[in-house]
């Protein structure tokens, strides 16, 4: 490896290149210091991993993301550059919860990663049997400012990961509108559906009932562990009566505070509970007779579908209905604040302030 170069058992050291400038060699299994270093860091942590092929198994990518999760804990800034293809899909899944992942087209080189831009780490598998990996550990400061300029560099030619996947997600199934007749199935698919969201979750409840049976069937419990995941959700619930409005949100809140909430007033075309999944997929499902109690016997057909154009469909209703409820609510803040000073009479009022000092009036 040249002047400085060093091969350093496991057990021998806390911190290799602490006091070294040079690049140190670590071989005989180094993942375990690896991930020690990686715990040290205080702010960022810049990963470039190779095709996550080695963490394709259910056990490895858990393990990956159960130390990321730790990584997030202490508020990192975690960013990772990899390739993403349909085997890594399901890993990458797991990543996305904790950190800024981004695909890169074509084939990662090596897997590196660069520690509060001040420590740089490259591992390297063994490959064939015989051959252990080993890693190479630098703080050198040329060295790594040039590694962090390669990593922001590629950085800016990465689409994010998000975008990836739903575009796998789309070419492995071909595109489908199904219809459910069972209430049953319609229900468990919906669950189905929110527990495996990664990204975001919107769901419209066109009648109070549809909130009140969709809390009573555990639906409000599964998006509190979406957004608890990381997806953002949004919950929109038409209203009749107004003054309720605070009680229902208060009802969502006291559980799962980090779901968002608006309250539309205007009256919806059809009495459907739509839901979107990642903008990947769609559930509409169809309110036969509100005055049921249970889902089962207010619930008459639903939709299911994977379909580009319908997904889009059903997401831009959303967002309109969102922007609406929005710009009701301020609507209503701003007529109370008016109402509140309405009739009085104000006047401009001029306040002097004496601002001598304590030393002046000695």
């Amino acid at each position: 490896m040249g002047r400085g170069s060093s091969s350093l058992p496991p057990s021998s050291y806390s911190d290799p290149v602490a006091d070294n400038e040079e690049f140190v060699v670590l071989a005989d299994e180094p993942g375990t210091i690896i991930f020690s270093l990686l715990s040290d860091a205080s702010n960022k942590i810049d990963f470039c991993l190779d095709p996550l092929a080695r963490f394709g198994q259910a056990a490895n990518a858990k393990q990956l993301a159960v130390f990321f999760a730790d990584l997030k804990k202490k508020n990192l800034q975690l960013r990772v550059i990899t390739s993403i293809t349909k085997d890594t899909s399901a890993a990458l899944k797991q990543l996305i919860k904790y950190a800024d992942v981004y695909h890169a087209e074509g084939q990662i080189a090596s897997s590196f990663c660069i520690v509060d831009g001040s420590m740089y780490i490259c591992h390297a598998d063994g490959g064939e049997e015989g051959h252990p990996s080993q890693a190479l550990l630098t703080r050198r400061p040329q060295f790594v400012r040039m590694q962090q300029y390669l990593f922001d560099s590629l950085l800016g030619r990465t689409v994010p990961a998000k975008d990836k996947l739903r575009e796998i997600e789309r070419g492995i199934q071909s595109e489908f509108i199904d219809t459910i007749r069972e209430p049953s199935k319609a229900l468990h698919l919906a669950k189905a559906l929110i527990d495996s969201a990664t990204f975001d979750v919107l769901i419209l409840f066109s009648t109070i009932n549809s909130f009140y049976r969709a809390e009573k069937d555990g639906i409000l419990d599964l998006l509190g562990e979406a957004s608890g995941r990381g997806a953002a959700v949004k919950v929109l619930v038409k209203v009749d009566d107004e003054t309720m409005k605070d009680t229902y949100k208060q009802k969502i809140k006291q559980k799962h505070d980090r779901i968002n909430v608006a309250f539309i007033e205007k009256a919806v075309k059809s009495k459907i509970t739509t839901l979107v999944i990642d903008q990947t997929y769609s559930l509409a499902i169809e309110v036969s007779d509100d005055a049921k109690s249970t889902f089962s016997d207010a619930t008459g057909l639903a939709t299911y579908s994977n379909s580009e154009s319908t997904v889009f469909t059903y997401y831009s209703m959303f967002e309109n209905l969102w922007i609406q409820a929005e710009l009701e609510r301020q609507s209503k803040v701003r007529n109370a604040y008016f109402h509140m000073f309405k009739g009085q009479k104000l006047r401009d009022e001029i306040y002097r302030r004496d601002w001598k000092t304590d030393a002046d009036n000695k």
